[in-house]
């Protein structure tokens, strides 16, 4: 059993992926617990549009006060890490001082981690200085016309004046590379030397912070059946009302055109899985496409919803591992993170409800707590693998190049799946009936190249064009 004093400034954090039932468990603790809910998801930030953002109905919420939910117009720009974390901080302390628990609850983790771990800067965007969050795009766009220009030449430049953000994106992430750039022109400091500044000052302050006190529950579900709740969401929401929402977008994107607004479509919920991909079906209507190119359209921009929400999963649960957990670890505070399984949803209360509200019982009352490996055979299993992954020290893989095949991975695993894939292989083995000279190599992975089984070989490429 682990035994924590009793917290001085309570907070509950809830994180998890899509579709795992943070929201129902922050109502149920607010019950409970006399709490009042912050909500931590950008997309659901967004006024008007329930559905496309899967937000908590009012029914639902229970009379229980939700805080930055349908909170911001639609054309206004998604907020920063560190105006979120501002915000956050401000209703947590009128929260408390009503005598009230805050719970903070969402799926973007990377404002919670910038709510939870001060200093932490893990993206381009993540603090942006005054004087690019009150800049408008058009103002940008017009002083600096590199922005507006094709992301490779932006990314070149960016070697050109912050090499350590340069590197650290994908040669293709427009939106980061974008962001590191634009903190640089517009502030004349590298982003990178921002970041290592707000680094330095958290490290200088950790001590002053003293011991860890925020409980962390981490809704899980196993992946296939997830796959399979996700899939079901996505029908209820065009049920819902989705194909409205994404219609009434797609009017404003217009209006703002005819009247020559300039919107970013690179932020904001014009990013958000829903309008992207039933897009080619709104400007079929426009372009008055005959009904069976339209019936195409939708079912295509609905099956690409379905493949889009289980990325953004898998994209949750790869940040939880390995930002989250990290920090917990590096912070003293794994005994504070609650692994609560959700696969089954006929046992939530059971799997879910009970636990968690037991544990937090136990936190507020400063009474011994179970240790988190002990929860379930789930916790145990996913706890104990990141354990084990954490003491065998994983490589940390910058982005990587393959030169065979002109693209770039981020990260070992996108690596291997490359290099075994069917694409990689069938280039290989037109580059070895076009091979000079074959030299044998040791295969190793290595940064900006293509490790290719053991063999490199000199070709002839036909020269291209700039």
């Amino acid at each position: 059993m682990a035994s924590l004093r009793r917290p001085r400034e309570p907070l509950v954090t809830i994180i998890g992926t899509t579709g795992t039932g943070k929201s129902d468990l922050a109502v149920d603790l607010a019950l409970r617990y006399n709490g009042e809910i912050i909500n931590a998801d950008a997309m659901q930030m967004y006024r008007g549009l329930p559905v496309i953002t899967n937000q908590i109905s009012v029914e639902e919420q229970r009379g229980i006060p939700h805080h930055l939910l349908s909170h911001i117009d639609p054309l206004d720009p998604t907020w920063t890490n560190g105006l979120f974390a501002r915000e956050a901080q401000r209703l947590i302390k009128e929260i408390r001082s009503r005598g009230k628990l805050p719970i903070v609850v969402g799926g973007t983790h990377y404002y919670v981690h910038a709510l939870l771990f001060e200093g932490y800067l893990l993206e381009s965007n993540a603090v942006e200085p005054a004087e690019i969050r009150f800049r408008s795009q058009h103002e940008n766009w017009s002083q600096f016309p590199i922005l507006n220009k094709p992301t490779h030449v932006m990314h070149e430049k960016l070697r050109e004046v912050d090499p350590v953000m340069a590197e650290r994106w994908h040669p293709d992430d427009r939106r980061k590379i974008k962001r590191s750039l634009e903190i640089y022109l517009t502030t004349g400091k590298r982003a990178s030397d921002i970041y290592a500044e707000q680094q330095k000052a958290k490290l200088a302050t950790s001590d002053a912070r003293g011991p860890w006190e925020t409980l962390v529950f981490w809704t899980y579900s196993e992946t296939d059946t997830l796959r399979e709740r996700l899939s079901k969401r996505v029908e209820k929401m065009v049920q819902n009302g989705l194909m409205d929402e994404v219609k009434t977008m797609h009017r404003r994107l217009h209006e703002c055109a005819e009247k020559g607004e300039v919107v970013d479509r690179m932020r904001g919920i014009w990013q958000s899985i829903g309008f992207r991909q039933m897009e080619a079906f709104l400007n079929g209507e426009l372009d008055n496409d005959a009904p069976e190119i339209l019936q195409k359209k939708k079912e295509t921009g609905l099956e690409e919803i379905n493949v889009a929400t289980r990325q953004y999963a898998r994209y949750q649960l790869r940040w939880i591992r390995r930002e989250t957990l990290k920090a917990l670890k590096e912070h003293d505070a794994m005994g504070s993170l609650y692994l609560l399984d959700s696969t089954d949803v006929n046992n939530f209360s059971t799997n879910v409800l009970d636990p968690a509200a037991d544990i937090c019982r136990r936190y507020l009352a400063n009474e011994e707590r179970p240790q988190p490996v002990e929860i379930s055979d789930t916790a145990r299993e996913v706890l104990t693998a990141f354990e084990n992954e954490s003491r065998a020290g994983q490589t940390i893989f910058k982005v990587k190049k393959c030169d065979l095949c002109d693209m770039s991975m981020v990260g070992e695993d996108e690596w291997i799946k490359h290099v075994k894939g069917k694409k990689h292989r069938r280039v290989l083995r037109m580059q070895k009936r076009l091979a000079l000279v074959p030299v044998e190599v040791e295969a190793q992975p290595v940064e900006e190249t293509c490790d290719v089984d053991a063999e490199v070989y000199e070709v002839e490429r036909p020269s291209t064009g700039s």
